[in-house]
């Protein structure tokens, strides 16, 4: 099983759209360091989990991953919601061609994002930001 592989099929989509904005907004998936944390400048984090990863299929020629992705994106405190939403809509237009991608033929990842749940909005006292969080399931097929 390779797991870089699936995330890079999320990855890919999220960092595109978010470079394809204006101003280019930086993301920062798992484990890779964030040094802009508790600055004023706007990012978005990625968390993706897996969570099943051995589901019997019918047959044995590829294999069949589930798991999610969360996305937290921080915009500047005190300046409304709008740019915060319009990088939300940004990810979300990106799975939504995603979903709307064919299976190309041969070897790869056939990725697919489930129902999005929020966006939800907070302002943590604690931080200059306004954090933007929404959620879905995703499931991909590796194929050899």
């Amino acid at each position: 099983m390779n797991y870089q592989a699936i995330r890079a099929a999320y990855e890919a989509p999220i960092a595109t759209a978010c470079a394809a904005l204006s101003p280019a907004v930086p993301v920062f998936f798992d484990n890779l360091a964030a040094s802009t944390l508790t600055s004023t400048s706007e990012y978005v984090l990625v968390n993706i989990s897996f969570g099943l990863t051995t589901e019997t299929a019918l047959k044995t020629d590829f294999d069949y991953v589930r798991g999610s992705i969360v996305c937290r994106v921080h915009t500047p405190k005190g300046k409304g919601s709008t740019r915060n939403q319009t990088i939300i809509n940004a990810i979300t237009g990106a799975f939504q061609t995603l979903n709307a991608t064919p299976r190309a033929a041969g070897a790869g990842v056939y990725a697919r994002v489930g129902q999005i749940s929020g966006p939800t909005f907070d302002a943590p006292v604690d931080l200059p930001h306004y954090i933007g969080r929404f959620s879905c399931g995703f499931t991909a097929t590796v194929y050899p």
